[in-house]
């Protein structure tokens, strides 16, 4: 089977299980579902920067996404990543540490947190599904767009220390693409007016190319190539979440000042 076929494939079953879990289900089984990503998500972190006794780190972040079910709150983020240091910390006593990979990975745990924040707020509203899957639609859209407009008339490079093959055109192709996709759900949903709609496409298709640079110099820097192999022809969740990450919670955030 080609790359190509695989890609498609894992694409169409993931949609199917995400709409699943987030129209269909109801507490607790979607918190549940919720933090069964960010679980994987944080295995694949450890996992991504080579900790030692990888299992302590995970049972922690176990520990952590179980109560996240019960009471979400960035406040367990402080928690895992006080606990991970301690962890990361004892085991710098007895070989070279990485300092700077390690807190780069809780950087992408900070927004792995506030993403899942994000959905488990804004799920038990209309409005608030609406903010959410119109901003994970203008992502998607954007990213798509940005590749094909890349390659098609791409010249100057976005970023190239951190991915050389991102291009200024691109972004500006993903931007409008993405920006009408959001804008259209939000106001048909009454999500939020017009003007202000256009405003938070913007702002939410520009945070989610930074969240797609963010994992991707995470990556540069331990020298992966994907966060993970959990899904065939497309690496690891990290890989298919990186961008929606933080687009999500500045999104969210971005809403609720309103």
């Amino acid at each position: 089977m080609s790359e190509l076929a695989k890609r498609v494939i894992t694409a169409v079953v993931l949609l199917l299980l995400v709409y699943g879990w987030y129209v269909q289900l109801s507490s607790p089984w979607f918190e549940r579902g919720l933090a069964l990503l960010g679980l994987v998500a944080s295995c694949e972190l450890v996992l991504l920067i080579k900790l030692r006794q990888p299992v302590l780190y995970m049972l922690t972040a176990l520990a952590v996404w179980v109560a996240f079910t019960l009471w979400p709150g960035i406040d367990l983020f402080l928690l895992c990543a006080f606990v991970w240091f301690a962890l990361f910390v004892v085991d710098a006593r007895t070989k070279t540490a990485a300092f700077g990979d390690f807190f780069a990975v809780i950087w992408l745990l900070g927004w792995v947190f506030a993403f899942a924040l994000a959905i488990a707020q804004t799920h038990g509203s209309s409005a608030g599904q609406g903010l959410i899957i119109g901003a994970c639609l203008a992502v998607w859209v954007s990213d798509s767009a940005a590749y094909f407009v890349g390659r098609a008339i791409g010249k100057h490079k976005l970023c190239p220390a951190i991915s050389p093959g991102k291009s200024v055109q691109g972004a500006i192709g993903g931007l409008l693409f993405g920006v009408p996709v959001a804008v259209v759900c939000w106001v048909y949903w009454d999500v939020l007016p017009l003007f202000a709609a256009i405003m938070l496409a913007i702002v939410t298709v520009i945070a989610g190319m930074l969240g797609d640079l963010s994992e991707s110099a995470v990556k540069r820097m331990v020298g992966a190539k994907d966060s993970g192999r959990w899904l065939p022809g497309h690496g690891g969740i990290l890989d298919r979440i990186d961008a929606i990450i933080m687009a999500v919670p500045v999104a969210w955030l971005l809403w609720a000042m309103q």
